[in-house]
């Protein structure tokens, strides 16, 4: 289509007479085509690749890779070297599908080079006999090509710890300097262990490949083996960052590493010096520090993934809140989302591979970061106060006005531009993963986060004109995809794109199919349960990891339960998210009380307001006040007042205090149903129709938080005995048999609500 657009734009200029400037030749004076002009290449900075294993059998210590690694710290001794940046290098490798063993031809070594901006390329070549490595290396000009400019060879030891001076007098000579005419304590100079030297290479393997976790495991053997090895700590504490590491070991590890920088830092290169600076004050907590020294990484290499990756944490993870400069009225974060958003998609397009480091939590990641979903917020804390804010957009700025947690259990505050600021979120989280996939077309992690993607900004089924949909992306995940757990999480996703797109019939026969096939409780797979009208199933699949989907008190203070209570309170709300059956409900509720009992007196009405108030408010319209309703703290939130008012005939309360703003559908259900019982069945069902006909923008948790599956179904049933009501036909029959071709397998309990929907349809046929 662009060439015929083309054409019909020239055709009109010149049927409009418009003056042409036709050149017979290219702007280098060569004749057309013309070549596109690259970008100058800096001859100050090199990329050095990983060596080419060419004979003999693979050391257990040094590999190509290991090589390129040590030529890259003995380069970096030179204060006018420039070296691409590690983390690219590796990302172009993995785009090209160069793993170890690399097998690097010099084609493709130009143009990495090229891409990098690199003027200067080094691939080297070993040969291993018993345990020396034999090494030839040659620096290149990567816009010409050719022979090397220079060329050098060494021998190294290949099991010894002063294999860094043989990678220092190489570096030199190629550098065109006398041969160890800069010595220092680099790479494996730094250690005098054997076994601190394997684990630590070990631990660089790892990072290239994205195991954050198998290089943690290496970086603290190498540490514990030599409690001196600078660049050990600084690995691991990068590793650390990368991987938000938290549990109490990484902690430990975190405030060693700050205590230790000090005296790290000489034995350090220039580049990395700012970035172990940098690993301090978010250890220490000083995020705008540590911003700082981001910033000075980045006014040194401008593409330096370490230094965007590191502003967007440094940004996003300061929660500090203090009141506006500009306004004392209000309150804003002191670090800026606006500028982590920006800096995560820089550092995310400089190297798409990174999103492996994210292993298949990569979705739910990148969902946090970007914050592309309504129900998504913004936690910080003013002095000891817990603050929240949702995102809006403020003269072309995505920006955060929080209030106190108190303020937003009442019912927050949605900006009126909420929905600019998630747009602006949700295209960032498309560029993104649009790349990742462009560079890994065959990786099912990557589809899987396009899809996610496609679905938040509506983009979910066949639709004309557009290539991609979070179906056809989740259809290439599933192909791709080998993992059993893997593929069971991909089936559940397309059942909930089955029910955005409106496609119910399908999204049962495939919910059935994958019930079918599980035998004991798996995460994310309750929803589905509950979608088809079983929630004796539902509560028999929950896992422990479903926990984490657990609502709040209602004060949204932290709550602490055990096990045991989660588990329960998972259960619970898989049957008060249908409101049946009343026996299992009740029981429920008894069970969760005992075992709240367990608990210290000061903690229990906040945990018992976090397993019991959301069950006892979705089965209101079903079974009226039930002992977790009250009137006193903690809260009680908007939708128990309004129930209690209801309960009590106070029906001006209810009318004055009914907020009927868009909202979560599980919260929009009881909302039409308040409109109900007050006799006002005509905003009742616009307010249905708000979520109803907008399908595609349910939010993406809809099969994890059954709440929202539970009462996306009632919210259907309630809208087609509205419609039958007031005699339209249509509506009813629309609405009616999707919760018939949802429900027609249910339990029993629910029977009686299918059986209703098909006496509704009946006159509607």
């Amino acid at each position: 289509m662009r060439p015929r657009r083309r054409l019909l734009v020239l055709a009109a200029l010149l049927a409009a007479g418009s003056p042409l400037r036709v050149s017979a030749q290219c702007p280098d004076g060569s004749l057309p085509p013309c070549r596109l002009a690259r970008p100058a290449l800096d001859t100050a900075r090199y990329v050095i690749l990983p060596f080419v294993h060419r004979e003999g059998s693979r050391s257990p210590l040094l590999d190509g890779a290991d090589c390129a690694e040590y030529l890259s710290e003995s380069f970096g001794r030179w204060s006018d070297v420039r070296l691409a940046d590690r983390t690219r290098t590796y990302d172009a490798l993995e785009r090209r599908g160069a793993r170890a063993p690399f097998r690097i031809g010099f084609g493709t070594g130009l143009a990495i080079a090229r891409e990098l901006g690199a003027g200067r390329l080094v691939m080297g070549q070993l040969w291993s006999s018993a345990d020396t490595l034999r090494l030839t290396v040659g620096v290149y000009d990567a816009a010409r090509g050719g022979p090397p400019l220079r060329e050098a060879k060494a021998r190294v030891a290949a099991n010894s710890t002063h294999a860094g001076t043989a990678f220092d007098a190489l570096a030199d000579s190629l550098l065109a300097a006398d041969p160890g005419a800069f010595s220092g304590g680099r790479g494996a100079e730094q250690t005098h262990s054997i076994t601190a030297l394997r684990a630590y290479t070990q631990g660089a393997r790892s990072i290239r490949t994205w195991d954050l976790a198998g290089a943690t495991r290496h970086l603290r053997s190498a540490i514990a083996a030599d409690s001196d090895f600078a660049r050990a700590y600084a690995s691991l504490g990068q590793v650390l960052l990368w991987a938000a590491d938290s549990t109490p070991e990484a902690m430990r590890d975190r405030a060693a590493i700050a205590r230790r920088t000090g005296g790290l830092l000489e034995q350090l290169g220039a580049t990395e010096r700012p970035l172990l600076l940098a690993q301090q004050a978010m250890f220490e907590r000083r995020w705008p520090d540590a911003c700082n020294r981001y910033r000075e990484v980045l006014q040194q290499d401008s593409v330096n993934f370490d230094g965007w990756y590191g502003l967007a944490q440094c940004n996003a993870e300061d929660p500090v809140v203090i009141r506006d400069p500009a306004d004392s009225t209000r309150f804003v974060f002191r670090g800026s989302w606006h500028t982590a958003a920006l800096a995560y998609r820089k550092a995310l397009l400089l190297a798409p591979s990174f999103n492996f480091a994210f292993g298949t939590r990569a979705r739910e990641r990148m969902a946090r970061l970007l914050l592309a979903e309504e129900v998504w917020w913004r936690a910080g804390r003013l002095d000891t106060l817990p603050y929240y804010a949702f995102p809006e957009l403020d003269s072309d700025t995505v920006a955060f006005y929080p209030a106190s947690g108190a303020v937003m259990a009442r019912g927050g505050h949605r900006p009126t531009t909420h929905a600019l600021a998630l747009a602006r979120n949700r295209q960032t989280l498309v560029d993104v993963t649009t790349a990742w996939v462009e560079a890994f077309p065959q990786d099912p992690v990557a589809h899987r986060a396009l899809s996610y993607a496609l679905e938040v900004i509506g983009k979910v089924s066949a639709i004309v004109g557009e290539p991609r949909t979070a179906v056809s992306e989740m259809a290439a995940a599933r192909r791709l995809e080998q993992r059993p757990a893997e593929r069971v999480h991909d089936a559940v996703t397309i059942v909930r794109l089955l029910v955005k797109g409106g496609e119910f019939e399908a999204a049962r026969r495939t919910g059935d199919s994958l019930l079918r096939t599980i035998r004991a409780p798996t995460s994310g797979v309750a929803g589905v349960a509950v979608l088809l009208g079983r929630p004796a199933l539902a509560a028999r699949l929950v896992a422990v990891e479903d926990t984490s989907w657990l609502p709040s008190s209602a004060d949204n203070d932290p709550v602490r339960l055990p096990l045991a209570a989660g588990m329960t309170g998972l259960r619970l709300l898989a049957y008060a998210a249908v409101a049946a059956p009343r026996e299992s409900i009740q029981a429920l509720e008894r069970r969760v009380d005992d075992l709240l009992h367990t608990l210290p007196p000061g903690g229990r009405a906040s945990a018992r307001s976090a397993l019991l108030d959301l069950p006892a408010e979705l089965v209101f319209d079903e079974m009226g006040l039930r002992p977790a309703h009250r009137s006193t703290p903690p809260g009680p939130d908007a939708t128990m007042e309004t129930q209690w008012a209801l309960a009590h005939g106070d029906t001006a309360f209810v009318r004055a205090h009914l907020d009927t703003a868009a909202s979560s559908h599980e919260y929009a259900y009881l909302k039409a149903r308040t409109l109900v019982a007050l006799g006002d069945t005509a905003r009742a069902e616009r307010y249905l129709d708000g979520t109803l006909e907008n399908l595609a923008r349910v939010y993406s948790a809809l099969l994890d938080y059954v709440p929202l599956t539970g009462g996306l179904i009632r919210m259907m049933a309630l809208r087609a005995s509205l419609a039958a009501a007031r005699g339209e036909a249509a509506a009813a029959r629309r609405w009616g048999s999707a919760v018939v071709a949802l429900w027609s397998g249910a339990e029993p309990a629910l029977q009686g609500t299918v059986g209703r929907m098909r006496q509704i349809m009946q006159p509607a046929q």
